[in-house]
């Protein structure tokens, strides 16, 4: 690409806005606040926080590697390691990675489940996005169960529509973002904790009281608690799910910066470039919503879709491709 960083940028958050824009429209909402683009770091200011440092990237021997959030960084080392690259440096947190290739970092990451990603050049495919002839979900109720924005997003949205929306909490691990209570103010909360015999039981009536599940953890969350896809078919046959993943084709788990580099968003720049802020969340927020609804008002009890952080930027560079 010849555009200039400069160029890239400015061009990416005009195409989010409008794409967000339209995604409201379509759910016959106006935007909320906490859709737009960068409303994290506006939160962050408004609280006199200070903002995150842009998502780092790396350089391995044929391109570029996003090690996840700073949690995950030990554990991408250990990685890093398991693979043949040296120590890290005193002082430093990542080895140097000169000696290894993108897809052997990124396989590992994926058999790790951990929320690195290789940059890639190929967008990745954007996630189909219904069309709605129906938006009456007034007499719904929703379980939301995720944290950080895409997720609690969805819910959110569906509050507006007029779907009661509860919240599932972990007692013991409450959400740290920054738009986490401004995303859950209209859903009525519920500690659970479904790492317990009690809190799987709470969570299962909460389900069979419910219309639709909004799920942005990994399968395997709900599995360990029995309640796979055979497990709610058995238990909670009508109960429709939309789940919100990281990656288009993967359940390893993963956030916006994740997907924005393995999606095609960061290979924009030259050399490639992650934000401070995802693009990805509140674009696949909106589009869970819509899916949300699809299913609420146009498919039979027991459907599901699902939408990524990934197939979200797809959406974002199919948009900009075609100058939308």
């Amino acid at each position: 690409m010849s555009r200039t960083i400069a160029g890239a940028a400015h061009v990416g958050v005009a195409v989010a806005r409008r794409a967000v824009d339209e995604l409201a429209n379509r759910l016959g909402v106006p935007l909320p606040v906490e859709a737009r683009p960068g409303a994290d770091l506006r939160a962050r200011a408004t609280a006199r926080q200070a903002w995150p440092a842009p998502a780092p990237l790396l350089r391995a021997s044929d391109g570029w590697v996003h090690p996840g959030p700073p949690t995950a960084w030990e554990a991408f080392a250990d990685l890093a390691m398991a693979l043949g690259a040296p120590a890290p440096a005193p002082g430093t947190a990542f080895p140097n990675l000169g000696a290894l290739t993108v897809d052997a970092i990124d396989a590992e990451a994926a058999a790790w489940m951990l929320p690195a990603a290789a940059v890639r050049e190929t967008a990745a495919p954007a996630d189909p996005v219904p069309e709605l002839t129906d938006r009456s979900i007034g007499d719904s109720t929703v379980v939301v169960l995720g944290t950080a924005w895409a997720t609690p997003l969805v819910g959110h949205v569906l509050a507006l529509l007029g779907a009661r929306v509860l919240k599932v909490d972990h007692p013991r691990r409450p959400d740290p973002f920054p738009l986490g209570r401004q995303l859950t103010r209209r859903q009525e909360h519920h500690q659970v904790d479904l790492d317990s015999d009690r809190g799987r039981d709470r969570f299962l009536t909460l389900l069979a009281g419910a219309d639709l599940l909004v799920d942005g953890h990994p399968p395997r969350v709900l599995a360990n608690a029995g309640l796979d896809a055979r497990g709610r078919s058995s238990s909670v046959p009508r109960l429709s799910l939309v789940r919100v993943a990281a990656f288009a084709d993967s359940d390893r788990p993963g956030y916006g910066a994740a997907a924005e580099a393995h999606g095609g968003w960061a290979a924009r720049h030259r050399p490639p470039r992650l934000a401070r802020s995802s693009v990805a969340d509140p674009v696949a927020g909106l589009i869970g919503a819509i899916a949300a609804v699809d299913l609420l008002t146009a498919r039979p009890g027991g459907a599901s879709a699902r939408v990524s952080l990934e197939g979200a930027v797809g959406f974002l560079l199919d948009r900009e491709r075609r100058g939308v």
